[in-house]
């Protein structure tokens, strides 16, 4: 590795990276030393662990210094600096090394892609369910419009059916017999013809007929559909 390919960062940087410090924003040191472009933090402080074995490679010291949970970040960096000084010159990692925090951090882009796809399907659907929110409460409102219709129709139906019945009770006994009818009708007539009082006095008694009662009797054919015995009467 030439010169050339060599960086340098202030030492708090290097120890932010190796250390994972939160609020420190490492990507770019973290992708230098990884020979590649990393797009979130994530992958950077992924990148943590195998930055720290390149650079205890590089510096031996790095091994003497430890961040213990009691001790403020200030002191480390201090106690660092003292160690190491204000700078430290890195080169990018190669080799075994490079390869290995390849297929890490490969492996955690493609997490990170697929999260991001995540993100996006399910922001649209959530877009889609509040422009839906609206729809849903006028389809429910709709529903129990057409539950209460069915429940009329299902009363109508039971209604009509006891018409039905009613109608089918009655069928067969309002029917008329017209000949019946007819026969009835000229029958009255004749017995009212027969107790009509001729010339201003009573029909004679039970015996002959008088000429006058054989002038006016009925004849047996009268009656509807009859004109009498020349057939030039009236008649129904």
């Amino acid at each position: 590795m030439s010169d050339t390919d060599r960086k340098v960062f202030p030492v708090e940087s290097v120890l932010a990276l190796v250390t994972g410090k939160e609020g420190v924003d490492i990507k770019a040191i973290a992708g230098y030393v990884a020979g590649r472009s990393l797009a979130c933090d994530c992958c950077a402080k992924a990148a943590g662990p195998f930055a720290a074995a390149w650079l205890a490679r590089l510096y031996p010291k790095f091994f003497e210094l430890e961040w213990k949970e009691d001790m403020s970040w200030e002191a480390f960096v201090s106690k660092s600096r003292n160690l190491l000084g204000e700078n430290v010159s890195l080169t990018p990692m190669d080799g075994r090394a490079k390869a290995l925090a390849d297929q890490a951090l490969d492996c955690l882009m493609d997490t990170y892609k697929n999260l991001q796809k995540q993100t996006t399907v399910a922001t649209e659907l959530e877009a889609r369910i509040r422009t839906l929110e609206p729809l849903e409460a006028k389809a429910q409102t709709l529903q129990k419009k057409c539950d209460d219709l069915e429940a009329k129709i299902k009363s109508m139906n039971t209604d009509m059916g006891g018409l039905r019945k009613q109608v089918a009770e009655f069928q067969g006994k309002v029917a008329i017999n017209h000949d019946e009818l007819m026969q009835n009708i000229k029958s009255a007539i004749k017995d009212g013809l027969k107790g009509l009082v001729v010339g201003g006095a009573a029909v004679g008694d039970a015996g002959a007929d008088s000429p006058a009662e054989e002038e006016n009797k009925v004849p047996d054919d009268f009656g509807f559909g009859a004109s009498g015995a020349n057939n030039d009467g009236f008649g129904f």
